[in-house]
């Protein structure tokens, strides 16, 4: 039996395969993906821009929207504005996966419901494991362990992209953020932003330190 014979095997012997539709240009990306989650029970579809997602969405209602806000024909925030207005679309759950620093672009996807963000790189089995939640939770406000990536998106629109090397990590109650910037004033839009996103978040956390270095 072929490796791609045992991976359907693998889902199709159980439930039914999650539905995943990933909205990128990056033609890279759905050969690093694509067989690694189906070994996982996730069959993953692919649109390369926004007029091509909002056409598979028509096709075939996934289960997860997994997008990048950076695309051509229509951007992420169309995408996203065209689903808000059909009922069989807004109640899919919307992982934003980005590699994304312009605050402009993140903005405009920031004022519709996203259920997690996740910046590139991310690896297949930590993808799967987010999507499963996402199918599960489609709302959850992730534990603190779980929302790095959703910060790091934060203090990335906030800055502008001006903390390079960002890195989020959780110990014991707090948060670290870390990078390296070339204004105290940087620091401080980090640090607003890290505080925003507890405020409308039911997590929380014991102390923020600001590890990020002020050449």
């Amino acid at each position: 039996m072929s490796k791609k014979d045992t991976s359907v095997q693998s889902w199709s012997s159980g439930s039914t395969p999650i539905r995943v539709l990933m909205a990128d240009p990056d033609a890279s990306l759905p050969p690093v993906y694509r067989e690694p989650l189906l070994r996982e029970g996730i069959d993953l579809e692919t649109a390369v821009n926004g007029l091509d997602c909002v056409a598979r969405l028509r096709e075939r209602v996934p289960d997860v929207l997994v997008l990048e806000p950076h695309m051509p024909w229509g951007g992420g925030d169309g995408v996203l504005a065209i689903m808000g207005e059909v009922p069989r679309f807004a109640s899919i759950p919307v992982m934003v996966l980005t590699s994304c620093h312009d605050p402009h672009v993140l903005n405009r996807v920031a004022s519709f419901p996203i259920s997690d963000y996740q910046l590139k790189p991310i690896a297949p089995d930590r993808l799967a494991k987010r999507l499963r939640s996402l199918l599960a939770h489609p709302r959850l406000r992730f534990t603190l362990a779980e929302q790095t990536g959703r910060l790091e998106c934060e203090i990335a629109r906030r800055t502008g992209g001006r903390v390079r090397n960002l890195r989020v990590e959780t110990v014991g109650g707090r948060v670290i953020v870390r990078g390296c910037s070339d204004s105290h004033h940087v620091r401080q839009l980090a640090l607003a932003a890290v505080r925003e996103a507890f405020e409308t978040s039911e997590s929380q956390c014991n102390r923020i330190e600001m590890a990020i270095e002020v050449a």
